[in-house]
Order: structure tokens, then C-alpha cells, then sequence
């Protein structure tokens, strides 16, 4: 903890922040207080305990499957996954994009204008996730054959995957809201919301799979219930006009959503290229090992997350600061956020990598008690990807960072060079020289590189926003 401004700097930020229109009656928001380490723990730590939260539900359908419906279950699980990741892509272009330009019209004073942005993007994404739906659901088959399942595991990949791509729509609901609520000021609701909604997840997963035997469709029905908790609740906020964002008359402003969209590509990027490198890790697991071989890495990029998780949730937290002052040309905020913010980053991912070690054998025993042969190859696989987690810190931090100062052009070049590029040419190069070494090692590789491109934009771009 860092010791509090002094009067001098509190008075500089209370002269530099514009307040926002009186009428959105809002007295006390975090783009008022000063840019000091308790306040931007105060703001982020609800997101950060969210994506915990999120992860550790999203890992109990994992277990949940793991045990109850065997390690075939959970290959068709992974196989699906990159499906999903696409429903996710899309909807974070959406919020992403949108969440930095309605940050900088709060910050510009522009409150209508944010609101009436706000209906709009949650209507054009609607829309796209019609469609979207439409398509995966006449092609599904074929899809799930190309990217990793067999004959076995078909139907198993169908019967779950129909009912979450069903869930799709509700689905980016409730992603876009979880990101407008932090922009709102109300990043405790949606915590609040994570919680109820993964306890929803958690409890029907145990209900429908573990005591009815529903199997795999029982872990989709369950997802969806919390999804309905997640996506529908925050209405009562969004349609509240004493909320600082709330919905308005759309105004159709196609260059401006454009432009939103092209700016939040870095995160749809990213995105879309875990949905392929997952299909790159199932096709080179299930050549080089088979069915067990994808129900490892199943777990282990379960297992994953959980840690990403953390890092994904403090740079989304404190990105609508950025926006806001990037917005108020505040360049003093901005530059006390970025430096306390870097550190901050940092410590939390070399933290998340020692956690990562030293646990890994009773986290790989939760999927794999009962079969020593996927024990065995998680423990190994596990040990080495959880390298790449203190060099994902630093390359979602930056992609983040340039996304909230409307530069998607450098965002999305990091994403790009770090997922497109380097991850699944080091997932494509690797096994084919290494084998089954080369599929764990094409990880930690590819973010290690990435981490020094992420790093030199960073340098590069320090005078032009002043941190």
C-alpha cells in the first residue's frame, strides 16, 4: 500500500477531472477520486474476484464432467470450446471497443451521447449473434470434424454444443453487460452477478450431471441458467435513467460503431485465435496421444485460465479509467495510473506463476484421480504452460492498455503478433520437430515473444500519451 497524495496532488485532481452532467447524479465515482494504489484496487478488485469467480465455475463444468461423464466428456467439452470462443469474439469486439468510446464521451462530458451508444451496440450485437447462431447450428458437424472430434466424440460434441450456441444471445448479454457495469461505476453488481450466476452453474452442473445423470446436456442446461442470471438481471439497471449508463433512443452512427469495433479487434482477435489454437492443440493431441491426450489439455488450459483469469479481470477494471482520462486529456492521471498499474500487473503475474508451480499436482489431481495415465500426462504438460502465465500478464495488459486509449491499431497489432502469428505457428512448427514436448512448450514460447513486442509499443508510445 502507498502512502496518500498530498494535498497539493488531490487539489491538481480535483481541478483536472470535468465532473460529469449534473443530472446523472452521480456524486462520488472512482474518475473523480485520486489515482493512488487503494483506489484502483477499491475499482478493480470486484472485476478481478468476477473473472476469478467466472473461471472457477467455468473449471467446475470441467470437473463436474470430468468425473461424472469420463475423460471422453471432457475432450468434447474442448472440442466445443473453439465453437464458443467465437460467440465470445464477437461480443467482446462489441464491448471492448464500445466500452473505450463510451468511457472517453463520459470523460468528454458527453453523457447522452454514451447512453444512446450503448443501446446501440447491444442491439447490433444481437443481431450479429442471430445470425451467428443460425450458421454454427446448420453446420455444426462439420465443424466439430474439423476441428479435433472423431466419430466417437460427434455426438457427444453436438448434443452439448446445440444447447450453448442456443444459449449464444443471452450469452453476449450478459459478457456486454459485466463490462458496461464496470463503466457505470457498478463494478460490485457485477461481481454480485458472477457470484449468484456461478452458483446457479455450479449447483444444476451437480443437480443435472452428478445426480440425474443427464450428462453432457445437463452441464449445458446448467451453463445456461446462470448465462439467464448473468444477461437478464442487469436489465434493471440499463433501463434505470438515474443510472450513470442507461439505455436511450439509438442513434444510428454506422463510421462511429465501425470504428468502436475496429478498435476492440485486438480482444476479437484474441478471442478467435484461442478458439484456433485450442483446435490446434486438439488435432496435434489427439495425433500424438489420442482422446486422452485432448482431455489433458482440456484440463490444462482449464486450469489456465484460472490464473489468466485474474490478470484479465484487473486490466478490464481499470481500462475505463484510462478511457476516461485519455477522454478529460488528463495526461498526469494517466500517467500515475499507467506506473502504478504496471507494477501491479506485473507482481500479480509473477504471483500467479509461483502459485502455479507449486500447486500444480493437487490441481491436476481434481481432474485425474482415478486415471493415472491422464494424471501423468497433465502434471507434465501443466508444469511447463504455466510458464507462459507471467509473460500473458504483461501482453493482455498492453493489448488492454491500447484498446482503453483508443489505439485499436496497436492493440490489435500485439493480439495479432502474439496469437495468429507466434501461437499457432509455434503450435503448427514445434510438435512436428519435438512431439508431444513441442505441443507444451509452443505456449510459454509464443507469449515470451510476444511480451517483448508488447513491451516495445509500450516504450515506444510513452511520450504520446504521457505515462
Amino acid at each position: 500500500m502507498v502512502n496518500p497524495m498530498n494535498k497539493k496532488d488531490k487539489m491538481y485532481e480535483a481541478q483536472a477531472l470535468p465532473n460529469l452532467m449534473p443530472d446523472e447524479g452521480q456524486n462520488s465515482l472512482i474518475y473523480d477520486q485520486p489515482i493512488n494504489t487503494k483506489n484502483i484496487l477499491t475499482f478493480t478488485f470486484p472485476t478481478m474476484v468476477r473473472m476469478l469467480f467466472v473461471s472457477m465455475y467455468t473449471i467446475v463444468d470441467g470437473i463436474v464432467v470430468s468425473n461424472y461423464v469420463g475423460s471422453l466428456g471432457l475432450s468434447a467439452l474442448n472440442i466445443v470450446y473453439p465453437v464458443l470462443n467465437v460467440v465470445m469474439a464477437l461480443t467482446f469486439v462489441f464491448q471492448m471497443g464500445s466500452n473505450a468510446v463510451i468511457g472517453k464521451k463520459l470523460g468528454e462530458g458527453k453523457a447522452h451521447e454514451a447512453c444512446s451508444f450503448l443501446s446501440l451496440t447491444v442491439l447490433v450485437n444481437l443481431a450479429v449473434m442471430a445470425i451467428m447462431m443460425t450458421l454454427l447450428l446448420a453446420f455444426d458437424k462439420e465443424i466439430y470434424l474439423r476441428i479435433g472430434s472423431d466419430e466417437t466424440l460427434l455426438p457427444l460434441c453436438v448434443e452439448y454444443g446445440r444447447i450453448m450456441v442456443l444459449a449464444g444471445p443471452i450469452w453476449s448479454l450478459q459478457i456486454l453487460f459485466q463490462g458496461f457495469l464496470v463503466t457505470a461505476d457498478r463494478p460490485h453488481m457485477g461481481l454480485w452477478l458472477s457470484v449468484a450466476a456461478g452458483c446457479v452453474n455450479i449447483g444444476l452442473d451437480l443437480l443435472l450431471v452428478g445426480v440425474f445423470d443427464f450428462g453432457l446436456a445437463g452441464a449445458g442446461y446448467a451453463s445456461m441458467a446462470g448465462m439467464l442470471v448473468g444477461g437478464l438481471v442487469p436489465l434493471r439497471v440499463f433501463f434505470d435513467k438515474k443510472s450513470l449508463l442507461h439505455f436511450e433512443k439509438p442513434v444510428w452512427k454506422g463510421r462511429e460503431l465501425l470504428l468502436a469495433m475496429g478498435n476492440g479487434a485486438s480482444e476479437m482477435v484474441t478471442s478467435l485465435s484461442s478458439a484456433i489454437t485450442t483446435a490446434l492443440f486438439n488435432l496435434q493431441m489427439m495425433a500424438i496421444v489420442g482422446e486422452k491426450g485432448v482431455a489433458a489439455i482440456s484440463a490444462i488450459l482449464y486450469l489456465q485460465f484460472v490464473f489468466v483469469a485474474l490478470l484479465i479481470g484487473f486490466t478490464s477494471g481499470v481500462a475505463p479509467i484510462f478511457s476516461y482520462n485519455y477522454g478529460a486529456g488528463n495526461r498526469a492521471n494517466i500517467h500515475k495510473l499507467f506506473a502504478i498499474s504496471a507494477r501491479m500487473i506485473l507482481s500479480f503475474s509473477l504471483a500467479m506463476l509461483v502459485v502455479a508451480e507449486l500447486l500444480d499436482r493437487p490441481m491436476v489431481l481434481i481432474f485425474a484421480s482415478k486415471d493415472p495415465v491422464l494424471r501423468d500426462l497433465m502434471i507434465v504438460g501443466f508444469r511447463i504452460i504455466a510458464i507462459s502465465v507471467f509473460f500473458t500478464g504483461i501482453n493482455i495488459f498492453a493489448s488492454g492498455f491500447f484498446t482503453a486509449m483508443n489505439n485499436g491499431r496497436v492493440s490489435a497489432l500485439v493480439s495479432i503478433l502474439r496469437t495468429l502469428v507466434l501461437e499457432v505457428g509455434a503450435l503448427l512448427l514445434m510438435p512436428m520437430w519435438w512431439g508431444i514436448n513441442g505441443v507444451w512448450w509452443a505456449l510459454p514460447v509464443a507469449e515470451i515473444l510476444a511480451s517483448l513486442v508488447a513491451v516495445s509499443m509500450l516504450l515506444r508510445y510513452r511520450k504520446t500519451y504521457g505515462y
